[in-house]
């Protein structure tokens, strides 16, 4: 079975292949709302992760059971994988690496990965690890077939965290709007060598342009991403 070239995550939207995608939304009763995406992956034999605090996990396998997926099942073939985190850096990506071997020695056709990123703060995993383990993520997305959503409740992220989640992620999905070309975007190769004050830089000069409002931020990047899809003639 090949992977799907496009996977939907709702009527409007869709993301491909090899996409590592930061999804911002508001509030906890929303960050369940793409249980669809492992539910379908399940249903397509593809391996699905959710990586999120402890406390989500029940409530995302209550999502799950609500689609009608199998959720015993699953676990207990190792098709669904819920994960807490790890403390070390170290682990944490011995882990990862195990996700994907994983997928290949049962030959699954993709894997989904579906992450909630409050689960770092849980840990108290240091926030620049976090962010070095997302830049690299990007190449295992590459190199495998998998999609990676990755959760960020603008309720609970500090603009620190936010800044540099933007960063380190092509795509940004924001109140329901794709950017799949993020104009802040910094690749993994040029992003871990800088500083945590480098890694913000641009983000924060921009960020000091909008007055420091979250909203506008935002407001900016869907702006950009519509400019993008119907670029002014002549342009």
């Amino acid at each position: 079975m090949q992977p799907p070239h496009q996977i939907h995550l709702d009527a409007s939207v869709e993301v491909g292949v090899h996409e590592h995608v930061a999804v911002l939304y508001r509030g906890r009763a929303s960050a369940f709302r793409l249980a669809s995406f492992l539910s379908e992956g399940l249903a397509r034999q593809e391996l699905c992760i959710y990586l999120a605090p402890r406390e989500f996990h029940t409530e995302m396998l209550d999502s799950l059971r609500a689609l009608g997926t199998d959720v015993g099942n699953h676990l207990r073939s190792g098709a669904l994988v819920l994960h807490e985190g790890l403390p070390d850096f170290s682990r944490l990506r011995e882990w990862e690496g195990r996700v994907f071997h994983e997928a290949e020695s049962r030959r699954a056709p993709m894997v989904r990965w579906l992450e909630e990123s409050l689960w770092h703060e849980a840990l108290g995993f240091s926030q620049e690890n976090f962010f070095e383990f997302h830049a690299l993520l990007n190449y295992r997305v590459k190199k495998y077939p998998s999609v990676a959503l990755c959760q960020y409740d603008l309720e609970q992220v500090g603009t620190g965290n936010l800044l540099q989640a933007i960063s380190v992620h092509r795509h940004l999905l924001v109140d329901g709007t794709l950017i799949r070309d993020n104009p802040f975007y910094v690749p993994a190769e040029k992003f871990i060598p800088l500083s945590p004050n480098e890694r913000e830089r641009d983000l924060l000069r921009l960020y000091r342009e909008l007055d420091f409002d979250q909203e506008n931020l935002l407001a900016t990047l869907v702006g950009y991403s519509k400019l993008e899809a119907h670029p002014r003639k002549g342009s």
